[in-house]
Order: structure tokens, then sequence, then C-alpha cells
């Protein structure tokens, strides 16, 4: 079987004055496969235990309580042989022949001195009414504990070696019990119809003594050299031979130990062996209708006990270099007895591994071999007794409590409220108060100086206690970790004093503006007294009049206290959003009649954001910059907030006002009154003289767009920009608005030299001066000529005279074809005059025949009337 190498080792005899826990069991490490317990090598049980204080510890499975009360000191005069537990009391047998009842402390409730030698076995009724002892003197005696009859002696004239009760000895008359010893004979022994004792024999001798015998239900499990073998009673037959493992020590070296984990499994503890028989029932015919399982495994210790521990085994293990397999030798050496180790007791899982070891100081250990150890249980309580010559010891399995007490001596307070906690649900403890635990993990976190830690664990320690709350947050200020803690404070259940709050304010203005603004905005304003942190952040900010932190925290606060007025200001000198949200939930028209510029530098900052946003918005639909795949529509600085708020308000922010404020700021005023005018052409029309240079200045594709909707500007102040400007386009059109068309006919033919456009022009002006003109000054143009040859459907030229005006001689490149056009452009206009004729004609006959059908329809009438006008 695989060994665990952790080794729980104790205190040396010689340092025991009390039976406490720490010196029954002390946890060390080892770092050698076997671990050194002589008492001559113990003063290197420091060392080594200091080389070995970093591995980290496992926590060990039981707890350990050494008897003492009267205990101690009858065994200082006897030395204990056997030993049996039950849900009353302990009884102790001793070599002088006693059976001690002692209570669960030690203390002796009774002494039944009926046997002149050892008490080698004591079985307990279950009911705790009779107890029965065997001894090296040949006799079964049995006390009823409750009553004063005479206990009942059966003397079988041979050392006996065990005993067991029938589970049901106090509800039958039979009263059966099964012993056995040297003789080697397994005896039943149960009273007769006339209430005479008489034994029936179910082992004969001739296999060797009979060293162990337990009954559990039917069942009875005995042991002798040969082996294990389990009778039935019900069927008066033996079902089950277990055979001892072919290479185990002789069989009278090592007491086997048998325990009923319950009325079907049976746990064999013999020598260096541990075996778990399973009885099954079976029907098949022609087989025995119960059989066993057998599960077999060896260990490196000798088995003094076993044991049941929940769905594992309790080992008591006696440690030997090796193990004797014949005590028959003629080394004289060899018959020295070595010093012995410490007993172990050792938890051992279903898959054979070993959970957890623990080394016990047993008084006297030094001096005693593995017969001289006993293990018993009591179940319903998990108390697990081990008794030596000179000592009594109770392990029981450790507790919420004790292992809380194990985590803190071990400074993993985490774990140990972890554990509190979800302990909680089912009683929690007796011993620890939660509150009070967490409190001792935030101490020793601060000590620690792990102050983040400690401010995460408050919440679930300090829960909803105000003044603990208030206490520790005051312990952080003391130590100047607010900002530890800060993000943890409540504001409700509980809510604190209004002065805690105040004081993490202070703490963060004068050391962390980020923080400050952050709890602000996180904290709810109706928790402190606002007016009270303005006074204290207004003072700093005076120093610090561009820090633009504490003009967010100024703008939050004046927000928080119904000042929305001030805290526009703010607002607006940061640039926030929510400015142009104060300004029209609150009317605050008049606080901002005077920071028209301040909202027009807030207006260009959005549209950057914009800007920024749609490009990275293209990039994403259009990853590949050759290809463009998908369009976005583009926002204007029109679009933004807030120069739509002033557009939307000239009620409450006049055109002039505002006008006035921008002057100094050409593009932010074109800005303004450009959406102005696209929002209405007539708002702002004393300005639109001052639109004309703006324009040409800064958006000079949208000019003529709005020298053609616009009626108010003056025409010489526009041509006179336009002309500075060398805008032809502009001054071709305010020289047609002004009558001047030769002129303006003269700049497109001149400087434009774009006879579409003089065409257009001409078209425009419809005036038959001006086409003459046209054609006049387009003589000596061969481009011109084409252009005329080519549009001379919509112009009003008589290509004839156009083409007879042409001057001898003239190359005019693409005349051919623009002669084909024209010849074309007749014949088709040729052939739609002749198909609205014909259409004319055939929907004039149409309407003519049906004329004279009407005028030939007869009139229906009524009465005849007699005309009165005389023909004659």
């Amino acid at each position: 079987m695989e060994q665990n190498e952790e080794v729980i080792q104790q205190q040396s005899p010689k340092e025991e004055n009390e039976g406490t826990e720490d010196e029954l069991v002390e946890e060390k490490r080892e770092s050698s496969s076997e671990a050194e317990t002589d008492s001559e090598e113990e003063d290197d049980e420091d060392e080594e235990t200091t080389e070995e204080e970093s591995i980290e510890e496992d926590e060990p499975k039981l707890k350990y309580k050494r008897l003492e009360a009267d205990i101690s000191e009858l065994l200082k005069k006897d030395a204990a042989s056997a030993m049996s537990v039950s849900d009353r009391f302990v009884a102790l047998g001793t070599h002088n022949g006693d059976v001690l009842i002692l209570d669960f402390d030690g203390n002796l409730n009774k002494r039944l001195s009926s046997h002149v030698a050892s008490v080698t076995d004591i079985a307990i009724e279950v009911s705790g009414e009779y107890i029965a002892s065997a001894s090296l003197d040949g006799k079964i005696i049995i006390h009823s504990l409750f009553n004063d009859t005479k206990p009942q002696v059966f003397n079988y004239r041979r050392p006996l070696k065990c005993i067991s009760l029938d589970p049901d000895f106090h509800k039958k008359d039979t009263q059966r019990f099964v012993c056995g010893g040297m003789s080697g004979v397994l005896n039943l022994n149960e009273k007769g119809w006339f209430g005479q004792k008489q034994d029936t024999v179910l082992q004969h001798s001739g296999e060797g003594p009979i060293s162990a015998v337990r009954w559990k239900g039917p069942l009875i499990a005995y042991a002798n050299d040969e082996g294990v073998k389990i009778y039935n009673t019900q069927i008066q037959q033996r079902i089950t031979y277990i055979k001892r493992p072919p290479d185990s020590p002789r069989a009278d070296l090592y007491r086997c130990n048998l325990t009923w984990r319950n009325e079907t499994t049976l746990l064999v503890g013999w020598a260096n062996f541990i075996q778990t028989a399973i009885v099954k029932h079976e029907i098949q015919p022609g087989r025995p209708t119960q059989y066993v399982e057998v599960s077999t495994f060896r260990t490196e210790f000798i088995v003094c006990g076993i044991a049941p521990f929940n769905d594992m085994i309790l080992v008591l293990a006696y440690l030997t270099d090796e193990i004797v397999q014949d005590m028959e030798t003629d080394d004289p050496s060899q018959h020295r007895r070595p010093r012995a180790k410490r007993p172990e007791l050792r938890i051992i899982n279903s898959h054979n591994e070993e959970i957890s070891t623990d080394a016990l100081s047993l008084h006297g250990f030094q001096y005693y071999q593995a017969n001289d150890y006993e293990l018993d249980y009591f179940p319903s309580e998990d108390m697990f007794y081990v008794v030596s010559p000179k000592d009594l010891v109770l392990a029981k399995p450790r507790d919420l409590d004790d292992h809380i007490s194990w985590l803190l001596e071990r400074s993993r307070y985490e774990e140990a409220l972890s554990s509190l906690q979800e302990a909680q649900a089912w009683g929690g403890s007796k011993i620890f108060n939660l509150t009070d635990l967490g409190e001792r993990y935030l101490t020793y976190l601060i000590e620690e100086e792990e102050f983040i830690k400690a401010a995460e664990n408050c919440e679930r320690i300090l829960k909803d206690n105000r003044e603990l709350w208030e206490k520790w947050v005051f312990t952080f200020a003391n130590l100047r970790q607010l900002q530890a803690i800060t993000p943890y404070i409540p504001f409700e259940k509980p809510q604190l004093s209004s002065t805690v709050y105040e004081m993490v304010f202070a703490h963060f203005l004068n050391h962390d503006h980020k923080a400050l603004l952050f709890t602000i905005t996180s904290w709810p304003p109706s928790i402190y007294s606002v007016q009270n942190v303005i006074v204290l952040v207004e003072d700093i900010f005076e120093k610090e009049q561009n820090n633009q932190t504490l003009m967010e925290c100024l703008a939050e606060l004046y927000a928080y206290c119904g000042q929305p007025d001030k805290a526009l200001e703010y607002n607006l000198r940061l640039r926030r959003p929510n400015a142009f949200v104060l300004i029209r939930e609150h009317g605050l028209f008049s606080a901002i009649q005077d920071k028209v510029l301040l909202l027009m530098e807030f207006n260009q900052h959005l549209f950057k954001m914009a800007e920024k946003a749609q490009d990275e918005e293209f990039a994403k639909l259009n990853p590949d910059p050759n290809k463009q795949i998908k369009k976005i529509k583009r926002k204007k600085p029109t679009d933004m907030q807030a120069v739509q708020l002033l557009v939307e308000n000239t009620e409450h922010i006049s055109i002039s006002h505002v006008v006035r404020q921008l002057e100094k700021e050409p593009s932010f005023l074109h800005i303004y009154l450009d959406a102005l005018f696209v929002k209405d052409h007539h708002a702002g029309y004393e300005f639109h003289d001052r639109q004309i240079e703006l324009y040409a200045e800064y958006d000079y594709h949208r000019l003529i767009e709005f020298l053609r909707s616009s009626n108010y500007y003056t025409l010489e102040h526009a041509y006179k920009i336009c002309e500075q400007r060398d805008l032809v386009p502009e001054m071709v059109f305010i020289l047609g608005r002004m009558g001047n068309n030769k002129e303006a006919l003269m700049l497109i033919i001149g400087r434009l030299n774009d006879v579409q456009l003089a065409i257009d022009f001409a078209k425009e002006q419809d005036d038959d001066v001006l086409w003459e003109d046209l054609l006049t000054y387009s003589l000596d143009k061969p481009k011109f000529i084409i252009g005329l040859l080519e549009n001379l459907g919509g112009a009003n030229i008589d290509p004839i005279q156009l083409i007879k005006r042409i001057p001898d001689g003239m190359e005019i490149p693409g005349l051919k074809n623009a002669l084909i056009k024209v010849l074309q452009d007749f014949n088709l206009q040729a052939s739609l005059r002749e198909g609205c004729q014909k259409i004319l004609v055939s929907d004039s006959v149409a309407m003519a025949n049906q004329l004279q059908k009407a005028q030939k329809r007869g009139i229906s009438g009524g009465l005849y009337i007699i005309c009165l006008i005389k023909l004659y």
C-alpha cells in the first residue's frame, strides 16, 4: 500500500505532564521515508521542523484527549489488558483481573473484581445493561450493572481469549454468548428449556486457539490459526472461511482484530494485512444462499485495531522496521526487545490510500509491542478509544470549532471566516462569532499591511452594522488608507454619519482629485452636506483655476444642490454634452447670453469628435482604402447641438447679440449664420451682405446657392466681393441680376470660354439682342460655332443665318458632325410636326363627328306647347 509521506510526530513521554491534545499529537513533516522516533534522537526534531515550516501542512482529521481523572491513578498500580466501549461507559480490563467501569472522562464508576488473572476481552450488551469478561483464568463472568443479581460465572478451565454477547442478549431468555481461547474450541452458550446452561461447539479444536470473536445480527465472525470464519446462527452453519494470506506472519505473533462495519461487512486487521469481507445473498439452485467477497491489501505496519470511519477505515498501526515472521531463533540478539516507535492512528480510504496519519505519545510506548494496544469505538458519537497498558486516549473527528481554531493558529483567517459563514446555514459555531472572527481577520490584514484586501472584506464582515463601519472607516483614516476602503463604504443599509462621508471628500481633495470626482458621482448627495463640500472644493479651485477635475466636481455638486446656472458654466468649460440638457431643462438661456463664443467653441469640439467617429466608421465599413464600398452621411458643423441651440432659440438669444459676440471669430459666425439661413432664409436678413464674404471665405461652393436664394443683399456689394476674389461665375450671376447681360455674356465668353454656360445664360435671360450678341461674338470662335450648332434646339437662332455668317475659309473642327446633327434635329422636328399635324387632324375629325352625332340626336319632350310666334 502506498504510504503517505506526511507523519504526525508526538512529544516524548518525558515531556508529558498533562493530558492535553497538544501533548498527545504534534504535527510535523519528515524529509526521510521513516521517522526516527527513538528518544535519543528527539533533540533533532526542532531542527527538522524549522527546515520544513515552509511546507504547507494538512489539517489533522482527529482530535485527541488523554483521559486523566481516576484512570491515571488506577493504571499506576495496574495495567490495562482489554477494553470495550458502549454508549454509556467505557469498560477497561486489567492484568490484575479487574473490570473498571469508567465514564467518558476517565472517572471510575464501578470496579468489578472477579478474575484472578489478566482480563483478555470484554463484551458489552447493546443496551449497556450486561457486561461480560473473559480471562486467562478460564472464566467467563457476566455482570448485570443495574440490579443486584449475582454475576454469572462460566468456567471453561482453559485460558480464554475472546467473548461476544448475542446482540439480543437483553431481550431473549436464552442469553447467548460465544467464547473461545487456547483450547481451540468456539463455544456457543445458551439457556436450555429448564434454565440450564448448555454449550454448543461451533468450532472444534485442531486449528489453533480462538483469538477473536465478534457477533453482529445473525453472524458470528471468529479467528483461529487457519484464518477467519463466519457462522450464521439462523441457518446454524458456517457460511465462509477466509484464509490467512500465505505470506503472513505466524498467527500467534499478532492478535487478529475483527470489527463489523454493519451486519454484512466485516473488517479484519491481522498482522500486516487488512481485509474487507462483504456477505452477499444469492438464490441459485445447487449453490449456497450466502457467499462472501473479500478484498485484501498489505500494509507496512502491524494492525493493532481497526474501526469504520465514515466510508473509510481507522487503523491503529504499530510501526516496526521489520515484521517478525517467526519468534523461534537461536540468535540471542533477536530475543532482545528493541525500543518501539509511537503507535499511529491512520485513516485509509476505499482506494487504500492514507488520508491522515497521527503518531500518539502514549505513556511508555517505547516498551510496548503490537498486542499491548487496542482500539474500540462508540459508533453513534464517532468516539474512538486507544488503550495501552498505562494510558487511555480518546480520539474524535475534528468539528467546526476545531477546524476554525486550527486555521486561526496558522493565521489562515480567510479560510476560517469562510468556513464559519458556510456553517451558519446549519447552526454555526458554539465558540466563534462571525463578527468577532471577521474583525480579527481585518486586524490581521491591517497588521500585514494588506489594506486593499481588508477593505474588500469589510462588506461581508461588517454587513449592516453602522457602528462597526464607522469604527473601521476611522481606523483606515488613521492609517491614511481611506482610498482603500472608500469604494466599499455603504451609503444605505447602513447609512453612516455625514461626517464620515465629508471626511472622505476632504481626504481626496488633498490627495487624489480623480478619486474625489469618482466618489462625488458615485454617492447620492443626500448622505452629506453638499454645500460644505462645495466650500471645500471652491477653496482649492481658486488656487488651481485650470484644474479640469475640480471643475467636474463643482459641476456635479452645483447640479446636486439645485444651482444649474453655476453648474452650466463648468459644463461648458469642460465641453460636456449634458450642458445642453441643463440649458433646455432649466431654461438657462439668460445664463448663456454672454457665453456664445464658449458655446461655439464647444460646438467645434463636438464636430471634431463627430468627424473622428465618422472616419472610424468609414474605415470599418471600407477596410480597403483603394476600394470604397459603402458611403456614410457626413455631419456638418451646423448639425451640432450648440449651434442648433442658438438657432432654435432666437427669441431668447437675439441674432444681433450672437453676431456681435462672434465677430472676432468669423468661422464661428459663418457656421451660425449658415445654420440660421438653412432654417429660415428670411431670418437675419440684415446680415446677408456679411454672409457673402463668409461664404466666399469658408464655403465657396455654397455661395452661388446663397446668391440665388437671398433677396436681401446689395448687388453692388456682392459684385465687389466676388470681383475682389475673381469669382467669375458669381460675377456673371450678379451682372445678370443687375441687368448688365452683355457684360455678363462677355465674362462667360472671354473669361470662362464656356459655350454651354453662355447658351444657358442666354436662355435664362430670353433676350433676342443677347442672342444676337452671342452669335456675333461667336463667329471667330470655332468652339462656340460648334456649340451653337449642337444646341440650336433650345436657342433662338436661325441655323441658316448662323451658317451663312461663318467666315469663308475658317477651319472649324467637328463642323461636319455638327451639320449632320443640325439636319438630324431638323428632320426630327419636321417628323414631330408632321406627326402632331396628323394627330391634330385625326382628333379634329373625331370631335367633328362627335359634334354632328350630338346635334342630330333627338331630344325627349313633355306635353306639347303651342308656339305663339307667327311664322308669317
